[in-house]
C-alpha cells in the first residue's frame, strides 16, 4: 500500500472534515494537487487544495504542511508564491499544519482578521461570497466581516492513540490534583459533554446553547483565573439543567473541587474537535475511562469494535431499520440491554439517519418523509440499558450528541424483573443487538422474583441475558444478533440452554469471530455471533426443518494490537457478509474475502446429543474426513483402550514431596508432558508410597484403574490453552499416577503401537479431531473422556508401518531440538564475546 506524504495526511485527516462542516462539497468545490509555475525560487510545485466552487477561476488556496510542524515565514512565502502564480492569482490563501490555520491577504502578506478577531477559521461556503466581494472592492483589506460569525475556531480531530493519550492525561490530572479518582469518569464525562454540546451548536443551526461561554475562550485564561473557569463551568451546567429537557444527565452534582482540575481539563478538551474524531476512537477512549475507574467491579463492560458492529448490521440487514421506518412500521423498537457507553446505539442511529438521507438524495422518498423518519429514528426507536450509573449517563450523553434519543437510555439492571426497557410479559422488541458482559455471576444480584423470569436456571450472566433477550422479542418476527462467549455454544453445562433456544427460535446463523476480536481491549476470549429469530410458537418436538448457516470470519481488518491491517478491503468484506454469507441457495460450503460458511440442517443439530452450535464442531470438511476414515476401517479410541477412558485424580497439594522422598511420580499436563511426546521428570512432584498404596486400594475396591499409570500408557493433556492436546507415552519404570488434567489411554498392543497413537493424537488427524471436539472458550477449554473415546484412529496397514512412521517423525523432532540447542549455544557465545569487548 502506497504511503501518503505528510502534507496529504494533513489535508485528508484534518482539513477535509473541517471544510465539509463549513459547507464545501469535497468533490465539486475543490481541486487537489494542482501544478503551478511560480516566478521566484519555488519554480515548480503543487497546490494542496484549490477552492474553485466549480468555476474556472479559483477563489483561494490552502497550503498544507506536516501535521504539527511549526509554521514559518518561509512557509507563508511559499503559499504567497502559489497565490500569485500564473493562472491562480487568488486574493487570499490559507496556511495550515493541521493544528493551526492562518489566513493571509495575498497583497499585504499579513493575517486576515475575521470580524476583528484573529480567529483560526476558514470562511464557510456561504460567507466566501461576501469575502471575495470585500477583497475585490479593497484588495488590501485585512479585517473582513463574515456576518458576525460565532462559529468555533478550527480544531483538529485526533486518531485513536492520541485521543486515548488525551483521556489518559485528563484522568491522571484528576487523580493527581483531586487526590481522588472515584468520580473521575462521571465528572470528566460531564465536562466532555459540555464540549460536545458546544460542537453540536456549532454544526446545527437550530441548536442554541443557553450560555455564551466557550471552551477555547476559557482555555486562554491564566492560572490566576482558574476560579473563574470553575465558576463558568458550573454556571454552564446549571443553565442546561434549568433550560434543557436532557439536563437530567447533569443533575448529579459534579464532584471536582479544585479549580486547577477544571482549568486543566478545559484546556485539554478545547484543543480537539470531537466531531471530527471517528466514532470508533471516541468509543475506545470512553472505554479507557470505564476500565480505569471501574476496574475490579466485575461489571463486564468493554468497547465493541466498530468493525464488529458493522459486521453484525451486515448480518441482520444493512437497510432493515431504515426500510422499516420508511414503511411506517408501528412501534419499532431496537434494544441494547447492555449498552455500555452507547457504541452500538450511536452507530446504528447515525447509520440509519445517513441511509434515510441517501434515500432522499436519490429521490426514493420525499423531503417530508425523510424529516419524519429522522424524527422517529432520533426519538422513538433506540433503547439502551446499563447497570452502572456513570456508564449509563455517558450513553445518554452520546445519544444526545448523535441525535437526542437519550430519553430511552435507562440506568437499570437489565436482568431484574423491574427493568423498564424490556419485560418478558410484554415482548415488544423487534431487534436486539448487543455484546452482553462475559463471565459475570448473577447469583447475589437477583431476587427470587428476578430468577423466576428464566426457564433455564443459572447464575451465569450470559445464560440469563440470552433467555431474556428471546423472551422479550416479538413472537414470529423479533430478531437477536449478539456476541457470545464460545463456551456457551459448546459446553456440556450449556446443552439445556441450547436445546431451549432451538425450541424457542430459528437459529439463522452462528459466526465464529477471529481470536483477536477483543484483544485491543486486553480481553482474550474466543467469541462468536448468534443470529436468532423468535418463533411464533415454540417448536418443542423439533418438527420444523430448515438450514442453519455456520460460518467463520478470518479477520475484521485489524490486528490484536488494534492497528488496522494495511490493504484490508473493508467495503468488499462488509458487502460479502451482507450478500453472500447467508446465501443458502448457492453452494453448501462457500467462502469469500476473509470468511467461509456452510449450512447444516436443523434436524441434524437438534438430533445431536450435545446440540452444539460452534463452527469447529460442525466443520463439514473435518466431519467428512472422519466419516471417510470410519468407512475405511478407522477405529475409535474407545475400541482401542483396554481400560475405561478417564482422567486421573489430583492428590492434595499437601501430599506432594520431592523425588528423594517420593515413591510415585505425579504426571501433570502442563509440566510433565512435552510437545515432542516425552515425559519430563525435571522438577516433578511425587507422592509417598503410603499415598500411592491408597490409590491402589481404591482401584481394587472400585474395580477401575482410577489414576494409576502403567508403562506403555498414552497420556493426553485434556485441559487448558497451550497444554490441551499434548501427548506422551509413559515409558519410565517409576510408578506413577495422573493428575486430574490428564486422560489415560491403555492401548491394545495387538492393534496399535502406543508411540504411533501418541503421535497421531498430537500431530496427526487426531489433533484435528481434538481441536474439533474440545469445549469451553479461551482459558477454560477441556476435552472430556467421552470426546476422547470418539476420536477415530487411522491404523495404517500394519503395526510395523505405524512404528516406522513414528520412529521417523521422532528422529526429525530430535534433530529439531538439537538444532535449537546448538542455536542457543551460539547465541550465548556471541553474547559472551560481546561482553569481552
Amino acid at each position: 500500500m502506497t504511503k501518503i506524504n505528510t502534507e496529504t495526511e494533513t489535508v485528508v485527516k484534518k482539513i477535509l472534515p473541517y471544510l465539509q462542516r463549513r459547507g464545501y462539497d469535497l468533490s465539486q468545490d475543490l481541486d487537489f494537487e494542482t501544478a503551478v509555475n511560480t516566478t521566484d525560487r519555488y519554480t515548480k510545485g503543487y497546490i494542496d487544495i484549490l477552492v474553485t466552487l466549480g468555476k474556472d477561476k479559483p477563489l483561494f488556496l490552502i497550503e498544507a504542511k506536516k501535521i504539527s510542524k511549526t509554521l514559518t515565514v518561509k512557509d507563508r512565502d511559499q503559499g504567497l508564491s502559489y497565490a500569485n502564480s500564473k493562472g491562480i492569482n487568488v486574493p487570499f490563501f490559507v496556511l495550515t499544519n493541521g493544528i493551526d490555520i492562518h489566513c493571509y491577504n495575498t497583497k499585504t502578506k499579513t493575517k486576515i482578521q475575521w470580524d476583528g478577531k484573529s480567529t483560526e477559521k476558514i470562511p464557510t461556503k456561504e460567507q466566501l461570497k461576501a469575502v471575495i466581494r470585500t477583497l475585490k472592492a479593497n484588495p488590501h483589506e485585512t479585517n473582513i466581516a463574515i456576518s458576525r460569525d460565532l462559529s468555533l475556531p478550527f480544531r483538529p480531530g485526533l486518531p485513536l492513540r492520541q485521543l486515548n493519550a488525551l483521556f489518559y492525561k485528563c484522568h491522571s490530572a484528576i487523580r493527581k490534583i483531586e487526590k481522588n479518582e472515584e468520580y473521575a469518569f462521571s465528572d470528566f464525562s460531564k465536562l466532555l459533554f459540555l464540549k460536545l454540546l458546544e460542537e453540536k451548536a456549532d454544526i446545527e443551526s437550530d441548536f442554541v446553547l443557553p450560555y455564551s461561554y466557550r471552551f477555547h475562550e476559557l482555555a486562554q485564561k491564566p492560572a490566576s483565573e482558574a476560579d473563574q473557569v470553575k465558576d463558568s463551568v458550573l454556571s454552564m451546567i446549571e443553565s442546561i439543567i434549568d433550560q434543557r429537557a436532557y439536563g437530567a444527565v447533569l443533575q448529579d452534582k459534579i464532584k471536582l473541587k479544585n479549580p486547577k482540575a477544571f482549568q486543566y481539563i478545559i484546556k485539554e478538551l478545547s484543543g480537539v474537535s470531537f466531531y471530527d474524531c471517528s466514532l470508533d476512537s471516541k468509543g475506545a477512549a470512553f472505554e479507557y475511562f470505564v476500565r480505569a475507574t471501574l476496574k475490579g467491579k466485575k461489571l463486564g463492560q468493554y468497547f465493541t469494535p466498530r468493525e464488529l458492529v458493522q459486521t453484525m448490521l451486515a448480518i441482520v440487514g444493512r437497510k432493515k431499520i431504515a426500510n422499516a421506518v420508511i414503511s411506517n412500521s408501528e412501534g419499532l423498537k431496537i434494544l441494547d440491554p447492555a449498552c455500555g457507553t452507547g457504541g452500538f446505539l450511536v452507530f446504528l442511529m447515525q447509520e440509519t439517519i445517513a441511509q434515510v438521507t441517501d434515500m432522499l438524495k436519490s429521490r426514493e422518498i420525499t423531503k417530508a418523509t425523510c424529516e419524519k423518519a429522522k424524527k422517529t429514528i432520533k426519538e422513538t426507536i433506540f433503547f439502551g440499558s446499563d447497570a452502572n450509573e456513570g456508564v449509563a449517563a455517558s450513553a445518554k450523553m452520546n445519544m444526545i450528541i448523535a441525535g437526542d434519543g437519550h430519553t430511552n437510555i435507562q440506568r437499570e439492571d437489565s436482568l431484574a424483573v423491574s427493568a423498564k426497557n424490556w419485560n418478558i410479559n410484554t415482548p415488544d422488541c423487534d431487534l436486539i443487538l448487543t455484546n452482553p458482559p462475559f463471565g459475570t455471576s448473577e447469583s447475589e444480584s437477583l431476587s427470587n422474583a428476578d430468577r423466576a423470569q428464566f426457564p433455564i436456571q443459572s447464575s451465569k450472566g450470559q445464560y440469563l441475558f440470552l433467555q431474556k433477550m428471546i423472551l422479550a422479542l416479538k413472537p414470529g418476527s423479533g430478531e437477536i444478533c449478539t456476541v457470545i462467549d464460545e463456551g456457551v455454544l459448546n459446553t456440556e453445562s450449556g446443552a439445556p440452554l441450547r436445546k431451549w433456544i432451538l425450541q424457542q427460535c430459528r437459529l439463522k446463523a452462528v459466526v465464529s469471530l477471529p481470536n483477536e476480536t477483543f484483544k485491543p481491549n486486553k480481553i482474550n476470549v474466543k467469541s462468536s455471533l448468534l443470529f436468532l429469530e423468535r418463533r411464533e410458537t415454540p417448536d418443542l418436538e423439533f418438527e420444523e426443518t430448515y438450514k442453519i448457516t455456520i460460518s467463520k470470519i478470518e479477520s475484521l481488518g485489524y490486528l490484536g494490537s488494534g492497528e488496522k491491517i494495511r490493504g484490508f478491503e473493508s467495503s468488499k468484506f462488509f458487502d460479502e457478509i451482507a450478500t453472500k454469507l447467508l446465501d443458502q441457495d448457492g453452494k453448501a460450503h462457500r467462502a469469500g474475502y476473509n470468511w467461509e460458511a456452510f449450512d447444516v440442517s436443523s434436524s441434524r443439530l437438534c438430533k445431536d446429543k450435545t446440540n452444539r452450535f460452534d463452527f469447529k464442531y460442525w466443520n463439514t470438511e473435518v466431519r467428512t474426513q472422519i466419516k471417510n476414515l470410519k468407512n475405511a476401517g478407522g477405529v475409535s479410541i474407545k475400541e482401542l483402550n483396554l481400560i475405561t477412558t478417564a482422567r486421573g485424580s489430583s492428590p492434595s497439594a499437601e501430599n506432594y514431596v520431592d523425588e528423594e522422598d517420593g515413591y510415585a511420580l505425579v504426571v501433570k499436563s502442563g509440566s510433565n508432558i512435552s510437545r515432542q511426546g516425552k515425559i519430563i521428570k525435571d522438577e516433578a512432584d511425587y507422592i509417598e508410597k503410603s499415598v500411592y498404596d491408597e490409590y491402589v486400594e481404591k482401584s481394587t475396591e472400585q474395580k477401575s484403574n482410577l489414576n494409576l499409570i502403567e508403562k506403555g500408557d498414552v497420556l493426553l493433556s485434556s485441559t487448558g490453552d497451550g497444554t490441551l492436546g499434548k501427548c506422551a507415552v509413559y515409558d519410565l519404570d517409576t510408578p506413577a499416577i495422573a493428575d486430574g488434567h490428564v486422560t489415560i489411554i491403555r492401548p491394545d498392543l495387538d492393534k496399535v503401537d502406543p508411540y504411533y497413537l501418541c503421535d497421531y493424537l498430537r500431530l496427526g488427524f487426531g489433533s484435528v479431531q481434538i481441536t474439533r471436539s474440545y469445549t469451553g472458550s479461551t482459558g477454560m477449554i477441556e476435552l472430556t473422556p467421552d470426546q476422547v473415546d470418539n476420536i477415530v484412529v487411522d491404523l495404517k496397514e500394519s503395526k510395523q508401518a505405524q512404528k516406522q512412521l513414528s520412529k521417523k517423525l521422532r528422529a526429525l523432532e530430535d534433530k529439531y531440538l538439537k538444532t535449537l540447542e546448538d542455536a542457543n549455544e551460539l547465541q550465548t557465545q556471541a553474547a559472551n564475546l560481546m561482553q569481552l569487548v
